[in-house]
This record gives C-alpha cells, structure tokens and sequence, in this order.
C-alpha cells in the first residue's frame, strides 16, 4: 500500500528547500551533505527521503521552485498595471525581483553560484522555467522600441543585460543605506533605457 502524504507535505518540503539553500550559499554544493540538511531541518537524514531522493533532487527541486516563483511573481505585478505603459512595467519588473533577492539573498545565491550542478536533464528543466522570465522582459523592450527589428537572440541578450544590472544587488545593497529598493529599480530601469549620461541630475542626486 502506498504512504499517504502528510497534510503538512508540502510546508515540510519548503522548509527543506530553504535550509538546503542556506547551507548551499554558505558552504557550496560539494560541501554540503545529505545529514547537514537533515540536522537544519531538526529531522533524521532517512526522513528526507520522504521529500527528496537525493541531494540532487534537493538543488534541483531549489531551483526550480525559486525561478517559477520570481516568474510567477513578476507575471502578477505586471499584470496588476493593467492600462500602465511598457516602461512603467519594466520598472514593476525589476523592482520585484530587487524585493524577491533581498527579501531571500541566500536562494538568490544558489541560483546564480551553484546551477552547474545540476545535471542536464534537471538544468533543461529548469532553463525552460527561466525562459519565461526572459521573454517577458523582451516582450516589454519590444513594446518600448516598436520600431527596431529585434531578432530573439538579440532580444535576449538585451533582456540578459537588464538582469545582470539586477542579479548580485543583494550582495552588495545595504538596507539602512539611503537608497529604497523601489529607487534603486527606477535609477537601473533609467540608466538601462536611457544612459546614464542622459539621467537627470536630480535623479543621481
């Protein structure tokens, strides 16, 4: 007879999700084992196996919930500025994954650092999950210049540049700085759009 899950199945695969991230970013994958995951999670190291087969399940099963997350969770910002213009969409755009990276830095981290351990099956699948948050950000930039003719490859190597703008401010961001996040969207967004030579000079003030 199979095991019924737990009522709390999927809450207890979260919390195993966010230790493996904190020993991930903090130790790396290679360094990390199965029994360092269990102990974070105050379980026995068997018990995993009733979430995750493997610890290449854990970081793949990581992976693929934070990117379909951050996609899931852009998708509804912008969606909530209906009749707003494709810039102002851009600017919800990144100003939801500046809160998303540091409201979690160390899921962020895993997903920037330790992605070359999946396996390519598991990389694949989690790719096609990242495509949606790409070609999002290209079908705003093509709203913004309908004009130029923009082939895929350079559409998503332009959206690639606005996320590398993005991707390591939660390394460096200093939340009792003087800067708010939703600033700091509005001065990327600017300077990616417009040039940094072109910025107000109330805006860099």
């Amino acid at each position: 007879m199979a095991r019924t899950r737990a009522l709390d199945y999927e809450d207890r695969q979260r919390q195993i999700l966010q230790a493996a991230a904190r020993l991930f970013a903090e130790r790396g994958y290679s360094e990390t084992l199965l029994e360092d995951i269990a102990a974070a999670c105050g379980a026995g190291k068997s018990s995993l196996y009733h979430y995750y087969r493997s610890k290449q399940a854990i970081l793949h099963g990581l992976v693929r919930w934070k990117i379909d997350d951050l996609a899931w969770k852009v998708d509804a910002a912008i969606e909530q500025m209906a009749g707003a213009g494709p810039r102002e969409k851009l600017q919800a755009l990144a100003e939801t994954l500046i809160g998303e990276y540091l409201r979690a830095p160390q899921e962020v981290t895993v997903l920037l650092t330790q992605t070359r351990h999946l396996e390519p099956e598991a990389l694949a699948a989690t790719n096609e999950i990242q495509e949606r948050l790409i070609r999002r950000a290209v079908l705003l930039l093509r709203e913004i210049r309908p004009d130029a003719e923009m082939p895929r490859k350079k559409g998503t190597a332009l959206a690639m540049l606005l996320f590398g703008m993005i991707n390591w401010i939660h390394v460096w961001y200093d939340e009792a700085g003087s800067i708010r996040p939703a600033e700091l969207a509005g001065l990327i967004v600017g300077v990616y759009l417009d040039g940094f030579v072109n910025q107000p000079a109330a805006a860099l003030a």
